[in-house]
């Protein structure tokens, strides 16, 4: 029986003027083709600035700079590894291009594009991307990760993201995708889009507990830390995988788009209501308990492609066909 993943969309229709300054960007084709690093150890950079460690490899040839078709030069971290292997690749002082941005431009978008590599059959492993602020990250900000953060994972063969208050998302393996973390400093909130799925979801705790009266000059983005783990039962073979990066940037916006806003609104949405059967081969029935009235209903695939809608005259509980 095949499955029908559903998502229930809200259009919001809102006029603002988004004034973009990008900041910064790095994708990595002005570096040369090899090491990253020269110090596995974190204590020199590498090129451009990128430190890099590791818990056991000790080899600086895990981080490199490859060729990838389509792209130019990309960042891989690929290696087959022992059991509780923990790499890390990480660049600092972006806070000197935070301060650069124009007056007004609070929010700060931050993108990064990602490899989800082959498939993962024995153990589990996972890709941290992560954004600290300048000062101690661990006790100065909130959530305790740093400013934010997403997860990658493998696990015997599957492959998911954790999207933000611990949203679960599959995505297909030996796939670029994109993710993009919008930090709105104004309203101490964080938003998590992930474009491939267009899916948007937020966390309400960023910078809550802060008293600064100008959080992003107090609390910018400085470290970019990328790290890869992998964990392993007693009788599972050596573990490879492959994480590659490209198209880091940092723009500065005045307000997160409404876009984003309003994708984020209907996923907040889609969690109020209930649908029943699922899987469903014919029909299946969406209800709420707060007697919110549906006028329409879009149908797209895990793609984020558009399938159908279907109108409703202001109806509580509707019946949609999914027949075709």
């Amino acid at each position: 029986m095949k499955k029908k993943i559903l998502f229930i969309i809200l259009l919001l229709f809102v006029t603002l003027a988004i004034k973009a300054q990008v900041l910064y960007t790095d994708d990595f084709d002005n570096y040369s083709v090899g090491n990253l690093g020269i110090d596995v150890n974190g204590k020199t950079p590498g090129q451009w600035g990128w430190y890099t460690s590791t818990s056991h490899t000790q080899a600086n040839n895990v981080f490199t700079i490859v060729n990838e078709t389509g792209r130019g030069k990309v960042l891989d971290i690929s290696t087959g590894f022992t059991d509780g292997e923990v790499l890390q690749a990480w660049k600092t002082n972006l806070h000197t291009f935070i301060a650069n941005r124009t007056a007004g431009n609070d929010v700060i978008m931050f993108e990064i594009d990602y490899y989800t590599g082959p498939m993962q059959t024995n153990g589990g492993g996972h890709a941290d991307i992560r954004l600290y602020s300048i000062g101690d990250p661990y006790s100065l900000t909130n959530p305790p990760e740093g400013l934010a953060v997403t997860t990658f994972s493998k696990l015997n063969g599957m492959f998911y993201a954790v999207h933000s208050n611990n949203q679960y998302v599959y995505l297909p393996f030996n796939s670029w995708v994109k993710f993009v973390i919008y930090l709105d400093y104004p309203n101490k909130k964080a938003y998590y889009h992930l474009p491939f799925l267009n899916l948007v979801t937020s966390r309400d705790d960023f910078l809550q507990h802060m008293t600064s009266t100008n959080l992003i000059q107090d609390y910018p983005i400085s470290n970019i830390v990328i790290d890869v783990n992998v964990a392993k039962s007693t009788n599972d073979p050596q573990i490879y995988t492959r994480n590659r990066y490209d198209n880091i940037k940092i723009t500065a916006l005045n307000a997160v788009p409404p876009s984003v806003i309003a994708l984020n609104t209907s996923e907040q949405l889609a969690a109020k209501f209930n649908m029943y059967p699922n899987p469903a081969t014919n029909v299946v029935t969406i209800t709420n308990a707060q007697n919110m009235q549906v006028q329409q209903v879009a149908i797209y695939d895990i793609a984020g492609k558009q399938l159908s809608t279907q109108s409703f005259n202001n109806q509580t509980e509707v019946q949609l066909n999914v027949e075709n």
